[in-house]
């Protein structure tokens, strides 16, 4: 049995490789759909516990706001998102209270944030720095 290096493919061997990998999702799409929509039942006390984290939490997350982020100073990417949430927000009419972790200490523990940025929306809290396109997806649900 060979080992192979994937970091160290050549162009030739990605093409060969992702065409595989293509072939097998197109022959078995359960796979992705799997990946994509987990079973409920897999994650319904996690989501129950952030339900219950976020509305005992609630006035002090989101205020008069719509969803919330909680940055830090020195958080590499914070200002980013920060800017890019804002804009997202504003496109779909919604509005954020951004909180300083350092002024928030008590949400810390509270609610597990173990990485910022950490965004909170009112039925779901997401853990580092978001692609926009998730964002989007997010808020757009929101503001329907």
């Amino acid at each position: 049995m060979a080992e192979t290096d994937f970091k160290a493919l050549s162009e030739g061997e990605r093409l060969l490789l992702g065409a595989e990998v293509r072939a097998v999702l197109l022959a078995h799409p359960e796979i992705v759909e799997k990946a994509m929509n987990p079973a409920p039942s897999l994650y319904s006390e996690a989501i129950a516990s952030d339900l219950a984290m976020i509305k005992a939490h609630r006035e002090q997350l989101f205020g008069s706001a719509d969803l919330a982020l909680i940055v830090a100073p020195d958080c590499e990417g914070c200002a980013r998102a920060q800017a890019e949430l804002a804009a997202l927000a504003a496109a779909f009419g919604l509005t954020v209270n951004t909180l300083d972790m350092g002024q928030v200490r008590n949400l810390e523990q509270a609610m597990q944030i173990d990485t910022l940025p950490f965004y909170v929306l009112p039925d779901m809290m997401l853990r580092g720095a978001m692609p926009s396109v998730v964002l989007e997806r997010y808020l757009s649900e929101l503001a329907d």
